[in-house]
């Protein structure tokens, strides 16, 4: 689940980034994929096999773009 929150953090980000929201370093140092709160740990999930996952690679796209203040 934790690489999962990432991949999809990190493609709200390029999104917000394309348009035009500013990233901010220090917002983005509080951000966390662990998730703690509202979650079932050891509760039941639907798994979804037939989907495909998007690529790593097209999901985290580095260098980030950082908008400096």
């Amino acid at each position: 689940m934790i690489f999962q929150n990432a991949v999809d953090m990190s493609l709200a980000l390029q999104q917000l980034s394309a348009e035009g929201y500013p990233i901010d370093r220090e917002a983005l140092a509080t951000m966390s994929p662990y998730l703690t709160e509202q979650l079932k740990r050891f509760g039941d999930f639907v798994l979804d096999l037939e989907t495909v996952p998007v690529p790593f690679e097209q999901a985290i796209q580095l260098p980030i773009k950082f908008d400096e203040i």
